[in-house]
């Protein structure tokens, strides 16, 4: 105690680190959400409903179980939900349910920016507020839409904690290649995710070149892609899905198609085998479980096989 007391930078650390722990969100909060409606809570929410896979994952790291009064129904679908595994199984798991989640009385509804726009305003109408996630496309857009729902349950240093462990990992697992090697998503349904969407920047992040990269994509972010295409863009990976919905051996058949193809057989992925599946749930991920993505997309190209 004679040593603290003789070393005033210690005192003020410990003050500053008690200060940042208590500086939390003050209410009432208003904040603007992902369709421009400003969202009014009174209080720090202690009752919270998920409708976004997203704030499934997001709001698992930042509050106490016992605060989520409902989950969405696929928070426990391994294709989907990049929580299965940690799900806790007292939290009820239900769809937009406009009469349960009345009944209910969350303090917020958490919902996606295409969630069914009269099912949300039936909720508010009966005096709950909803916040409609603008579905991020980069790292940054992730990372910011933690710091929003951080900031709305009045766990902002929670979230702060969340980003900064997705940096550190990326920063620590991530592969810096000698020379990028360019890689295509490929599918059966004969589309590649172009720029402005969220695999363009999982494959930015893991030190990739998207091979359909300035190429005009639809609304969705998608490019058509035929065989011949793929042939002129002779990519040095191809990624295509593990999972196919609607057909339980569509996945694998695709595989199979694709690497016994005579006409592809000169593609530098098919030619030198690398062709890889990637799990549904890392593909469509975009909560902080998007550096799982971008890991196993690095991992797969650049790490020693």
């Amino acid at each position: 105690m004679r040593w603290l007391a003789l070393n005033p930078f210690i005192i003020v650390f410990s003050l500053l680190l008690s200060w940042s722990t208590m500086a939390e969100t003050t209410y009432p909060l208003h904040v603007v959400d992902g369709l421009g409606n400003t969202v009014i809570l009174e209080k720090a929410p202690t009752k919270i409903s998920s409708k976004t896979l997203f704030t499934d994952a997001v709001l698992l790291e930042l509050v106490d179980k016992e605060q989520l009064s409902s989950l969405t129904d696929l928070a426990n679908n391994p294709n989907y939900s990049a929580i299965k595994d940690i799900l806790p199984k007292s939290i009820p798991l239900l769809a937009l349910n406009v009469e349960m989640i009345i009944a209910n009385r969350p303090d917020i509804v958490f919902a996606a920016n295409w969630s069914d726009a009269s099912k949300l305003a039936i909720i508010e109408s009966a005096g709950i507020p909803v916040y409609r996630i603008q579905t991020p496309n980069t790292l940054k857009e992730v990372e910011t839409e933690i710091l929003r729902v951080g900031d709305i349950v009045n766990r902002r240093l929670a979230a702060e904690r969340v980003i900064e462990d997705m940096q550190q990992r990326l920063q620590q697992e991530v592969i810096l290649p000698k020379k990028r090697l360019t890689a295509l998503d490929y599918n059966p349904w004969g589309t590649s995710s172009g720029q402005d969407s969220t695999w363009d920047e999982v494959l930015k992040q893991a030190n990739l070149n998207n091979a359909i990269e300035g190429l005009v994509s639809d609304k969705y972010g998608q490019v058509p892609v035929s065989k011949e295409m793929v042939i002129a863009l002779n990519p040095d990976i191809l990624f295509i899905p593990a999972w196919v919905y609607g057909d339980e051996k569509g996945a694998d058949k695709f595989k199979q198609d694709v690497l016994s193809d005579p006409s592809l057989q000169s593609v530098k992925a098919i030619k030198n085998g690398r062709v890889y599946q990637m799990p549904h749930v890392l593909r469509s991920v975009y909560s902080q479980y998007i550096v799982d993505a971008i890991l196993f997309v690095n991992h797969s190209a650049y790490k020693k096989r």
